[in-house]
């Protein structure tokens, strides 16, 4: 029985917008003591025509709402109807807003019970919370979605449901949610507390998303032998996999490649392995690892880029390997220390709960998560974008880590997950934890001798982010922050103050000057710090920053001006400072562990090392030599600076760090050549540097027929891109593309080059697609990746702008993308720091920098955009490339000989659309 009376509400609008948009239909019903006792139901004359796509979203026209009342009319009837009740509804902040709207001056006394908001608390780990979505996970009886009076009625079942799971929590949790609870859902949790408690069903602990479940001890895994021929009849016609898997066709590309990377495991040797889309490399690779690892009783490592790829290996590929092989073995994912919760950062943060209502929010989501998990890992939490920040309080992280001071060690998830990883034979990361165990010398991962590299046509890009340095001007903020002072109760320094207060004898004689002592420091820290990148600030108003640009290179040009004098006497103090709070932190570090305070001690030691870093860091950057690092400064939209440092050349580094410290290394990409050659990747990541008759390479070739499955369009007699601006190129090629879209029937990915760029072309298809049935989509403009690609998805007549990461990773099989188009060439931006002085480096060598560097990441790019094409052996697809260069330049040709054999027409404008129809209806089937 609910323990309240409430009035669950529910509109429809012309829009998403109370300023702007109107309500077409309100509903509301009466619950007391959980029993409907009244309803009220409308549809609203809005004033104004009800847009296409809300008709067809809620089936209410035009023509339903004509003599309907206005909502004028209506609002005295709804506001009696809800008297003293409770407010309720499902994003019911939404149906209030335009409610408030219309009301003007009056406003809800009440604050609202949001089932969504209570929802997401209760069963923190669903995927989404859509009340669609609900409605089906908890068999809730629906009449119909996007009406008013069914949603309604769907919300009042829902309500019910969350009530029995709020009576199912225990008493602790229960008070801890009321205490930090909102003005909203208090009354709720506090009846909840009244009330008696309610056993949970199997079924409501299943719907949680998460639970644990009782392990068996596995038995010790079997020894298998290793012969790469034998694994590889696995994958035959007849095997072990077509046995197990409905529909399995054998590829005897993957076959080729299993044998590669069995070979290369066994013999000790570095394998480069292009296998082209299709061809399973992901079961090529696995199958011979997990094989080899028990077999060596030794670990192999197998490290992505993309989350998307570790989540197929670690819920598809693996769980399917498991269930089918005849011997047990153990994987395991593994992450960095701040992918998990720390416990003790919650226990501080509930002594000083924030005020804000969203905050709290969260913190009720985390709190009941906490009675669910089992690994701590933020993954299984559906967080909002706005939660990510609120996140990062709460991750567990090496500067904040106690240690075995920690009252939380034994509990602690991040040491349940390296015990979870050492028990493993098989390890998925990626590729910045790789790198980041590399550079910290192999201190963050289990020992492990082989190492398998997916996508790894990232790893230099990797390797130069995460093999240097950078220094973000509000880290230190944040530390300062938590160092505090006297006055802050809950700072590290306040909590200081507190303890030698209460201290006597010897060690409170020292321990009282010091603490006065780092007040001063403190408090000269904060001016230094500021000083320091107001430094930065003006160099950079020295320097002539171009119009648009978000980078500044310290060039030895710069370095002789004025201005870099300046700085580096500011930071000649700020030097001092840092290295003085770092001494004095240590010091402290030791009075407090002396006088048994050993949590508070790891503290001190920890912000003694970061702010020691820090001059460390700034030092690194600002005096890097320039034959070896690329260093800059870069502002982001909000204005805030970071300094980075970069390795010039990466390659020695790898082949040092990594690659000469295993035993064999695999890597594998489906884009790792260029004209048929690995020579550029091998330079770019090292490999050169090892010995020859260690490495070996492998191409795999797609199964895919790509002459009869692919069209690749060049257009000429459109101008050269490089010789216009981004809006006017943009102006000259949108013509061309709005007669594209009709001939191929919508389904249309623009792969630009930059977000500027795609601004520019998203706002003129707009207006030239405007009153048409083509809906006109764009990264950064109308949602998230995944959000947009699920509105691709649903709309055929579609046209979709993405920029850098749409590029690849993107999987839309069959119908689902017909054409892709290229607008510009991919060649990288010059003014990228490190690519401008790799260029400079090499030209000072002698080298080309254009053949030898941009011109092979560009043709590497530009199979990754045709690799989005086609993605099984059904699809039937056409990449237009609009770039005037591919057929007026001789390095053109680069780019369509890296492509497979596929069919290719060089055609004009209006020859265009002709040539795209016929290619999806030909001839012979109209």
């Amino acid at each position: 029985m609910l323990p309240h009376t409430y009035v669950v509400l529910d509109v429809e609008t012309t829009g998403l917008d109370p300023g702007r948009d109107q309500i077409i239909e309100i509903a509301a019903v009466r619950l007391e003591k959980g029993h409907i006792t009244g309803q009220f139901h409308t549809l609203v004359n809005p004033g104004r025509p009800i847009p296409a796509y809300i008709q067809k979203l809620t089936g209410i026209n035009d023509a339903m709402v004509r003599e309907a009342p206005c909502l004028a009319e209506i609002l005295p009837d709804l506001l009696d109807f809800i008297g003293e009740a409770i407010p309720a509804g499902h994003n019911g902040n939404f149906d209030l807003a335009f409610l408030s709207q219309a009301l003007g001056s009056t406003t809800w006394h009440r604050p609202l019970l949001d089932t969504l908001t209570l929802s997401r608390i209760l069963y923190p780990c669903l995927p989404s919370y859509r009340l669609e979505f609900l409605s089906q996970k908890f068999a809730l009886e629906v009449t119909e979605h996007h009406r008013a009076l069914g949603d309604v009625l769907t919300t009042v079942q829902l309500l019910h449901t969350l009530w029995r799971a709020t009576l199912a929590l225990d008493k602790k949790l229960l008070t801890d949610l009321f205490r930090l609870a909102p003005a909203g859902l208090q009354p709720w949790f506090q009846a909840a507390l009244a009330a008696e408690s309610i056993p949970a069903t199997p079924a409501e602990v299943a719907a949680t998303g998460l639970f644990a479940l009782e392990q068996t001890p596995a038995p010790p895994p079997a020894l298998p032998d290793f012969c790469p021929d034998e694994i590889a009849a696995l994958l035959a016609p007849g095997g072990l996999l077509a046995g197990k898997l409905p529909g399995y066709e054998y590829r005897p590309q993957q076959a080729e490649m299993l044998r590669a990377v069995a070979t290369a495991l066994a013999g000790n040797r570095y394998l480069i392995v292009e296998a082209g889309t299709g061809t399973g490399k992901s079961l090529a690779y696995l199958l011979p690892a997990i094989y080899w690892a028990c077999h060596q009783g030794k670990r192999v490592a197998i490290a992505t880029h993309t989350i998307s790829l570790q989540e197929q290996l670690m819920n598809k590929d693996l769980p399917l390997l498991k269930d089918i092989l005849p011997f047990t073995f153990k994987a395991a994912l593994v992450k960095g220390r701040n992918n998990y919760l720390c416990r003790r950062k919650l226990r501080d943060y509930l002594h000083n709960p924030p005020p804000g209502e969203e905050e709290r929010h969260f913190i009720l989501r985390v709190l009941r998560w906490l009675k669910l998990t089992t690994s701590g890992d933020w993954s299984e939490m559906k967080l909002k974008p706005e939660e990510e920040s609120l996140k990062l309080a709460l991750a567990a992280e090496k500067d904040t880590c106690a240690g075995n001071s920690c009252p939380f060690n034994d509990s602690c998830f991040v040491n349940a997950a390296r015990r979870e990883a050492e028990a493993a034979s098989i390890l998925v990361l990626n590729h910045s934890l790789l790198l980041s165990d590399v550079r910290l010398n192999n201190q963050v991962l289990p020992e492990y001798p082989y190492l398998i590299i997916d996508e790894a046509h990232h790893l230099e890009e990797a390797a130069t982010e995460h093999l240097g340095t950078s220094v973000r001007q509000a880290s230190c903020d944040f530390f300062l922050h938590r160092l505090g002072g006297k006055g802050s109760t809950f700072s590290f320094l306040g909590r200081a103050w507190n303890l030698a207060r209460r201290l006597t004898g010897e060690g409170n004689a020292e321990l009282l000057p010091l603490l006065e002592d780092l007040e001063g420091t403190v408090a000269r820290m904060h001016q230094e710090w500021q000083a320091f990148w107001d430094g930065l600030a003006q160099l950079s108003e020295a320097a002539l920053w171009e119009q648009g640009n978000s980078t500044l290179r310290f060039t030895a040009r710069l370095k002789e001006t004025p201005a870099w004098d300046s700085l580096l006497t500011i930071f000649g103090r700020l030097e001092e400072t840092l290295n003085g709070l770092a001494s004095r932190l240590v010091r402290l570090a030791e009075l407090l562990f002396a006088a048994g305070a050993e949590e508070m001690a790891a503290d001190a030691t920890n912000l003694g090392n970061i702010f020691a870093q820090y001059s460390h860091d700034l030092g690194e950057i600002l005096e890097a030599d320039p034959e070896a690092y690329v260093s800059w400064l870069e502002k982001n939209n909000a204005g805030q600076y970071t300094l980075r440092l970069a390795p010039l050349e990466v390659g020695p580094l790898l082949a040092e760090l990594l690659f000469a410290r295993k035993e064999a290394v695999i890597l594998t990409s489906a884009t790792i050549t260029v004209d048929n050659t690995f020579d550029f990747y091998q330079q770019q990541v090292g490999l050169t540097a090892l010995p020859p008759g260690q490495i070996a390479t492998c191409q795999v070739a797609s199964p895919f027929d790509y002459r009869s499955q692919a069209l690749v369009c060049t257009v000429r007699g459109l101008p050269n891109p490089g010789q216009l601006n981004d809006s006017a190129y943009a102006a000259a090629i949108a013509p061309v593309i709005t007669q594209i879209l009709p001939a191929v029937g919508g389904r249309t990915l623009i792969l630009c080059t930059s977000h500027r760029f795609l601004r520019d072309m998203y706002h003129i298809l707009s207006t030239m697609l405007a009153g048409s049935d083509y809906s006109v989509l764009a990264q950064g403009i109308d949602g998230g990746r995944s959000q947009l690609l699920e509105e691709f998805r649903q709309i055929p007549r579609s046209v979709l702008l993405g920029a850098n990461s749409y590029w690849e990773g993107i999987d839309l099989p069959g119908d689902l993308l017909r054409c892709v188009i290229i607008p510009r060439l991919p060649f990288p931006s010059p003014g990228i720091p490190t690519l401008a002085a790799r260029t400079e480096h090499l030209a000072a060598q002698g080298g080309n920098p254009f053949t030898t560097l941009s011109l092979p990441q560009a043709v590497i790019r530009f199979r990754q955009g045709f690799g989005r094409l086609i993605r099984s052996a059904a699809d039937r697809g056409a990449l237009v490339i609009l770039d005037q260069r591919l057929l007026s330049q001789r390095y053109g040709r680069h780019f369509l000989q890296s492509l497979p054999p596929v069919t290719t027409a060089e055609v004009t404008p209006a020859e265009l659309p002709e040539r795209l129809a016929s290619w999806f209806n030909p001839p012979a089937t109209r």
